[in-house]
């Protein structure tokens, strides 16, 4: 009979314990998610991902007419070459060659103009011709003259120099913001996938790099830029948009 009596008390107890549990949990004395809760915003741990409509922001161009606008085909061309990897031809030790005859190098070799050249063609775009015919056209707007005495065009070598490209698009794409703000969703949505981008990567008032706006973004929501330079001496895609210089940013066409 005893035991029976332990027993019956010990239920009551029980309940009256849980009672008083639900009770306090319920008047918010007790907090499980303030215990759980990260001391930092996940926000600012995990990546941002962000849904970009290129096709809205690109307009509706489709030079080689495959069904896919160009800033798509461009992409499509610059991922090619993070496939490729080409070695840039000036890293140190190497006996490539800076010139061949039609333009192109050898597709495991590269210079930063290379790239976006490889990526143009996807498109439809031989930014050789396009290039030598503007020049042709235009020979004073060209530093031709000025950096390599040239007093004409060549077709296999001009449009490989950044400071020709860099006029090309100066004189015949959409010229674009180079302000970067992570913060300003609308900011973001001006740097699209397949844009080209140029920067002064050492930092001494001239533009020296050129590469392709990639759809991958780093963890602040930047878009990552594939392009090819003496460092890290291959086809890469990197987040640098905020840690260089940016001397221009084009939209072609």
């Amino acid at each position: 009979m005893e035991k029976s009596f332990r027993g019956v008390f010990l239920i009551i107890i029980l309940v009256i314990l849980l009672i008083v549990f639900v009770v306090i949990l319920s008047t918010g004395k007790i907090n499980f998610k303030k215990i759980y809760e990260p001391s930092i915003a996940l926000s600012k741990v995990l990546p941002r991902f962000r849904l970009i409509d290129v096709e809205k922001l690109s307009g509706t161009n489709d030079k080689n007419k495959n069904g896919s606008i160009d800033a798509v085909d461009i992409l499509k061309g610059a991922k090619k070459q993070l496939d490729i990897k080409a070695k840039n031809i000036f890293i140190e030790g190497s006996a490539q060659s800076n010139y061949y005859k039609d333009g192109d190098p050898p597709e495991e070799w590269a210079l930063n103009t290379d790239i976006i050249a490889r990526s143009f063609k996807e498109a439809g775009f031989d930014l050789r011709i396009l290039i030598n015919t503007d020049i042709k056209n235009n020979i004073a707007k060209y530093p031709l003259k000025a950096i390599w005495n040239q007093n004409l065009a060549d077709i296999d070598i001009d449009y490989r120099r950044i400071q020709n490209m860099e006029v090309f698009f100066k004189r015949n794409a959409g010229s674009l913001n180079i302000r970067i703000d992570p913060a300003n969703e609308e900011n973001l949505d001006t740097w699209v996938p397949g844009d080209v981008v140029l920067f002064d990567m050492d930092e001494d008032g001239y533009t020296d790099n050129i590469g392709i706006i990639s759809d991958l973004t780093a963890r602040n929501g930047i878009p990552k830029v594939i392009y090819n330079y003496i460092d890290p001496g291959y086809t890469t895609e990197a987040n640098i948009l905020t840690s260089k210089i940016i001397t221009g940013h084009y939209r072609y066409p």
